[in-house]
């Protein structure tokens, strides 16, 4: 069952680490279509991976804004 709505619309955007399996793959798949509520096909969402070592994270809270891989 989806623990938010997701559009369809809308890329969802998906960090994974720079090598894995196939095996992997297949299970980062799984557990993406599982959060969006359609455990057994794609149904028009599209998905982007991305190399999570070319993420740039930022987090808002009581202290501000942290930007940056790691805070």
């Amino acid at each position: 069952m989806a623990t938010r709505k997701f559009s369809k619309a809308t890329p969802i955007y998906v960090s994974v680490p720079p090598k894995m399996t196939l095996a992997q793959t297949h299970e980062v798949t799984k557990e993406i279509l599982g959060l969006v509520g359609c455990p057994g096909c794609y149904s028009g969402f599209h998905f982007q991976f991305i190399d999570e070592t070319e993420m740039i994270a930022a987090r808002i809270d009581v202290k501000g804004i942290n930007v940056g891989a790691k805070f």
